[in-house]
């Protein structure tokens, strides 16, 4: 009966984000009825030409909150779990800092998103700059045997990384200060042509790499005690892990910037909702809740007009779960 439950349950968090998936690219200033909608995906064309450039833009911003929510949402998962710590996400191991802290050197270097460089220049820049952090962790993740331990040492990272962008401020000219201001509030837009299907495949393979966490989490649940004596390989598998929700930080944080609260929210909601321990369906529910959390916010900040930040939007829906969250665990003192 639990396991019937939970298929139920992954069933309508599919469906549900499906259908925000189709409300993205119906709502908005402009409306376009679904026919139409039908038509232009299929390569038809419409009576009004502006039109075919509404739902491109709709389309690339739908797939990159679908597949950047989630990606959020499966990091966040893994991450409390092999932290044991429920208030653990994608940004704590300093890995969203990093790629900040690289897209901060482009702008406040004074080469924005509209000069030569264009976006290559910005993506490369993030993306080295999350890899930095990476690499620097997986070489003391050799010298230090507690998890813990290695989660403060991220903590530190992303103060340190701030820090040095603080620094950038000191020289950035103004326009140069708002420019990435505006990337920091997180948006799910910018993508154009085809680089939404793009993004959306590279972040699906990287995804389906968890599946050989599956044994591990499903462990390390109980402890890395009992995990080591099953059998599972920490130190491979803590490598793994820190490779796969690295990479899927990065990706998502050049691209969309540092969204906030989707990582740490959508697995609590996930824990409370789910009967079963087995990583096998868990994972698959927390993507598909991530895209329709994600879906659910880019739609709130397109119905404002683009008024609300993107960080504003998942702020009000995740704030209220971590306080529901920590409340929770000082009554009954549960952890991951």
């Amino acid at each position: 009966m639990k396991n019937n439950r939970d298929i139920f349950t992954l069933v309508g968090i599919l469906v549900a984000a499906f259908c925000l998936l189709g409300l993205n690219l119906y709502l908005g200033e402009v409306r376009i009825n679904f026919g139409t909608i039908v038509d232009l995906l299929g390569g038809g064309t419409a009576e009004n030409a502006s039109w075919s450039y509404t739902i491109e833009n709709r389309l690339n911003r739908s797939l990159v909150a679908f597949s950047g929510g989630g990606a959020l949402a499966l990091s966040g998962l893994i991450l409390q779990v092999f932290f044991r710590n429920p208030l653990a996400g994608p940004g704590v191991l300093g890995i969203s800092s990093g790629a900040s802290l690289g897209v901060a050197t482009v702008i406040l270097g004074g080469v924005g998103m509209s000069s030569l460089l264009g976006n290559l220049g910005l993506i490369s820049a993030g993306i080295i700059g999350a890899l930095g952090v990476l690499i620097l962790l997986l070489i003391i993740s050799r010298l230090i045997s507690s998890s813990i331990t290695l989660l403060v040492v991220g903590l530190m990272f992303g103060y340190f990384t701030s820090s040095l962008i603080n620094v950038l401020f000191q020289w950035a000219s103004e326009s140069d200060t708002r420019e990435y201001v505006i990337w920091g509030l997180g948006s799910f837009e910018g993508l154009n042509g085809k680089e939404g299907w793009f993004f959306l495949v590279g972040v699906l393979m990287i995804s389906l790499l968890t599946v050989f966490l599956i044994k591990p989490l499903n462990a390390l649940v109980l402890g890395t005690s009992y995990a080591g004596s099953l059998g599972v390989n920490l130190k491979r598998s803590r490598l793994l892990i820190i490779i796969i929700c690295g990479i899927l930080t990065a990706v998502v944080t050049v691209y969309c910037g540092p969204v906030s609260f989707i990582g740490i929210a959508v697995p609590q909601i996930i824990r409370f909702i789910v009967r079963s321990k087995n990583h096998l369906l868990i994972l698959p529910i927390t993507f598909l809740a991530g895209s329709a959390l994600a879906l659910l916010a880019d739609i709130t900040v397109r119905l404002s007009g683009n008024a609300l930040p993107l960080n504003t939007v998942t702020a009000l829906i995740g704030a209220p779960i971590i306080v529901w969250t920590i409340i929770r665990m000082n009554k009954t003192g549960a952890k991951v």
